[in-house]
C-alpha cells in the first residue's frame, strides 16, 4: 500500500479515535505550527499499555499516525516506549516530508508525556526530542 493511501485509510477509519472512560492517564499535546491537538488515553497495568485511545483535533497525518500506534503499542514495556522517536514511525513505514514529521510524531509525544506523568519521574519530551532533522 502506498504511504498516501495508508494516511488517507487511517484517517477516514481510524482505529481508537474514541474519549476512553476508564483510563489510568492521560495527556494532552498540541503542534504549535499546524494547529493540531490530541490527548491519548492508556490503561495501564503491569508496567505495559493494555489500551490505547484518543481523541481530539489532530490533522489527517496526526489522526493515522495515531491510529497506527493503536494497532501497535499495547502490550509494550513503558521503558521501551520512552525509547521510541520518528525512527519507530519509519520502521513502521510511516514516512511522511520533513514538514509533516512533526504531525506523525505528536501522538507518540502525547504517550510518551503520558507515561513520565504515570511514573511521577518529572520529565516532559517535546517534538525535538522525537525527530533528527
Amino acid at each position: 500500500m502506498r504511504m498516501s493511501s495508508l494516511i488517507s485509510d487511517y484517517a477516514k477509519n481510524p482505529v481508537n479515535n474514541f474519549e476512553m472512560e476508564d483510563y489510568t492517564i492521560k495527556q494532552e499535546e498540541d503542534n504549535g505550527v499546524c494547529w493540531d491537538d490530541i490527548t491519548i488515553y492508556l490503561k495501564i497495568e503491569w508496567n505495559k499499555i493494555i489500551e490505547y485511545s484518543f481523541a481530539g483535533n489532530p490533522s489527517m497525518i496526526t489522526t493515522a499516525a495515531a491510529s497506527v500506534l493503536a494497532e501497535d503499542i499495547c502490550e509494550y514495556d513503558l521503558d521501551k516506549i520512552l525509547t521510541l522517536d520518528y525512527n519507530y514511525m519509519l520502521e513502521m513505514d510511516f514516512e511522511v516530508s520533513p514538514r509533516r514529521r512533526r504531525a506523525a510524531v505528536l501522538p507518540l509525544l502525547a504517550v510518551r508525556n503520558a507515561i513520565h506523568k504515570y511514573k511521577e519521574d518529572n520529565k516532559k519530551d517535546i517534538l525535538e526530542d522525537l525527530i533528527d532533522f
